[in-house]
């Protein structure tokens, strides 16, 4: 039995030569400019790849923070919750202390107008004392003569 041989055939490799086995795919990238197709294509998918990466990492972030947020809001309504019952109890008190401070200024700022005119009812009255002891000097050298003519002494000397 006689074997036949033939001989071996060469495989087409898979590195980026492989195009020049196509015909034609050289004049094209030839006419290019040398720019590779496939390999813009690779960048631009890479590309995308990495925006999509930022942009769940941001929206991961946005997530962190917003859940900060309902954190800190859960505390303020708790804390509203607390005190909510006392303020409501003080509030009262505390409207009906200024009600009376009110009325309180009302009657001080009464006698601070009458303490202010005071200065001037003493200075009338002490100027009508005045005007009546010296309306009284007649009546009194009157009964000074009406006492010796009764025999009494005046108590005045």
């Amino acid at each position: 039995m006689a074997t036949k041989k033939t001989a071996p055939k060469s495989e087409p490799t898979a590195d980026a030569s492989s195009h020049a086995t196509i015909p034609g795919v050289n004049d094209l990238l030839g006419l290019l400019g040398g720019a590779n197709p496939l390999m813009a294509i690779g960048r631009m998918v890479e590309t995308v790849m990495q925006v999509t990466g930022d942009i769940v990492q941001s929206i991961g972030t946005f997530n962190d923070t917003l859940s900060e947020l309902n954190k800190v809001a859960h505390r303020v309504n708790a804390l509203l919750d607390e005190i909510e019952g006392p303020v409501a109890e003080i509030v009262p008190l505390v409207q009906a202390s200024a009600k009376q401070a009110k009325s309180t200024l009302k009657k001080v700022d009464g006698v601070i107008n009458q303490i202010g005119t005071l200065p001037a009812d003493v200075s009338q009255a002490v100027s009508t004392l005045g005007d009546l002891a010296g309306r009284l000097g007649p009546l009194a050298q009157f009964a000074e003569v009406a006492g010796g003519m009764f025999g009494t002494k005046s108590s005045t000397s």
